[in-house]
């Protein structure tokens, strides 16, 4: 009866393990090196590090251009046309883009670029900037606006009542700063005006 109890005690830990790591070991077969120079560009337009991009590209799609988001985001950057998209547009007088027009790397990275710089922008000044325009990213502006610490110094994580942007801040948090770690030379660009 105890060596039962003890397999089946086993046997829900390497469950819960495998839960807790099924998106580390998933993500060992991404290429995250495709799209170097797409993203370089789309980064520099916008002031941002590319690394930054390049995170926020393998949490949202791991690098597959044709990916589909629930609600219907697309691309490398999983643009939601009724979001990002519709906002582009109509800031840069364009028709909002068809989503075989967000199947376009380069497009792709350029709208959702130009999105995150908006976040970038609104939360200049916050030691946490990245963590607010990056829950903007996920959860949109009214979200991201409550979560904002009232000391611009404060901490972002916790403030954050929804798990899963939680969750997906602080990932590309963590992996940006792994490629930092590994491009130590690449000094972030400087706010644009």
């Amino acid at each position: 009866m105890a060596g039962c109890l003890l397999l089946v005690s086993l046997l829900a830990v390497i469950a819960a393990a495998g839960l807790w790591f099924r998106d580390d070991l998933r993500d060992y077969s991404v290429d995250d090196t495709r799209y170097t120079t797409e993203i370089a560009a789309a980064a520099e337009q916008y002031g941002l590090n590319p690394q930054l991009v390049r995170a926020v590209v393998f949490q949202e799609s791991r690098f597959d251009p044709d990916a589909r988001g629930k609600a219907g985001e697309v691309g490398l950057m999983q643009v939601l046309p009724a979001g990002a998209g519709t906002e582009w547009a109509r800031m840069n007088d364009r028709p909002v883009p068809t989503t075989r027009e967000l199947e376009n790397p380069a497009f792709n990275l350029n709208i959702g670029c130009w999105y995150l710089e908006r976040g970038m922008r609104r939360y200049a000044g916050y030691r946490e900037d990245t963590e607010l325009a990056l829950a903007r990213y996920n959860a949109g502006q009214s979200r991201s606006d409550k979560w904002r610490p009232e000391d611009r110094g404060g901490e972002v994580a916790g403030q954050i009542s929804i798990p899963s942007t939680r969750h997906y801040v602080t990932q590309i948090m963590r992996r940006y700063r792994n490629y930092m770690e590994e491009n130590p030379k690449q000094v972030p660009p400087e706010p644009l005006p």
